[in-house]
């Protein structure tokens, strides 16, 4: 059996990183605006907060000009959903207008003003605490890989952070393409946000609707071929999985596992439990419990 991971939210619980992400991402903000404006810039700030968690669904990480991902999916989406909102926000609204300037001005995109917040708060985060892989993941990863199950961790983070992570937490892992025997193997930077340019791809799940129209996420799934996928954000790690197993018959025994934990949107988990069941399983399994709960039923049968 091959079993094809996320990282954050799978082996990971990641409350504080997303905390982090979102105080260095309002610390960058800041500091673009300048001291003469932190007060109306703070204030600018809590409103836009407000209303990308008013409006889940209208705001998101901005890809190609479209959502990739909700604002509400995970700890970290929330604040991709500020620069898609800062976005929208320039053409009428003086103080986004203002802060865009700053951040373009100062040579950067952004994507890449969002990027090195979330880089600095995960870093800051690993300085104080130490790697984040949970006791529970590491040892279910352990009991996998023990069982002969191959593992492939597939994430949007660097492989140097997957590779120093997993080696703190004494998990054996390789760097694809490299393998080895009772070892993860890595492919960092995969890339699952990225849609390809056009109108894009739509599942439906229920009200959901995901763009599916990730190319570079496409060939890894085609690569690998696995017969099991599990991960925390629904419209990354799932959605195209589940579209896969609804258009080709290749996939169509392949199990989706969505990890739910308390940062869950409780909308999409209605969604999602309503889908339809096939050969006495739901398209999308919701497992509590996080990974561990998915080794017991893997090794279970």
């Amino acid at each position: 059996m091959k079993l094809l991971t996320d990282f954050d939210g799978v082996w990971t619980y990641p409350d504080a990183e997303g905390a982090a992400h979102g105080a260095a991402l309002d610390a960058a903000l800041l500091a673009a605006a300048g001291e003469h404006e932190r007060v109306e810039v703070t204030a600018w700030i809590g409103r836009a907060r407000a209303a990308v968690r008013a409006a889940p669904t209208r705001w998101g990480w901005s890809v190609a000009g479209r959502i990739s991902a909700f604002s509400d999916e995970d700890p970290f989406t929330e604040h991709g959903a500020i620069l898609h909102y800062l976005h929208e926000q320039r053409a009428h609204d003086p103080i986004a207008m203002r802060l865009v300037t700053a951040i373009e001005g100062a040579g950067l995109s952004l994507d890449a003003f969002g990027g090195a917040a979330h880089v600095q708060g995960v870093q800051q985060v690993e300085a104080k605490r130490g790697p984040g892989i949970t006791v529970a993941a590491a040892d279910a990863g352990r009991a996998l890989l023990a069982a002969g199950v191959e593992i492939v961790v597939v994430s949007n983070s660097g492989t140097d952070k997957l590779q120093r992570w997993f080696e703190h937490a004494r998990v054996p892992a390789c760097v694809h393409p490299e393998h080895a025997a009772r070892a993860l193997r890595l492919r960092g930077s995969a890339r699952k946000f990225m849609l390809a340019p056009g109108p894009g791809e739509r599942l439906s799940v229920g009200q959901l609707s995901v763009d599916v129209a990730r190319p570079d996420y496409a060939r890894v799934l085609a690569e690998e071929a696995p017969d099991a996928v599990v991960g925390d954000v629904f419209s990354l790690d799932l959605a195209l999985p589940l579209a896969l197993k609804r258009r080709d018959p290749a996939w169509r025994h392949v199990r989706l596992f969505w990890l739910v934990h308390p940062y869950t949107p409780g909308r999409m988990r209605r969604e999602i439990a309503g889908l339809p069941a096939g050969d006495g399983r739901a398209e999308v399994e919701a497992i509590e419990g996080g990974l561990a709960a998915v080794a017991r039923l893997l090794m279970a049968g």
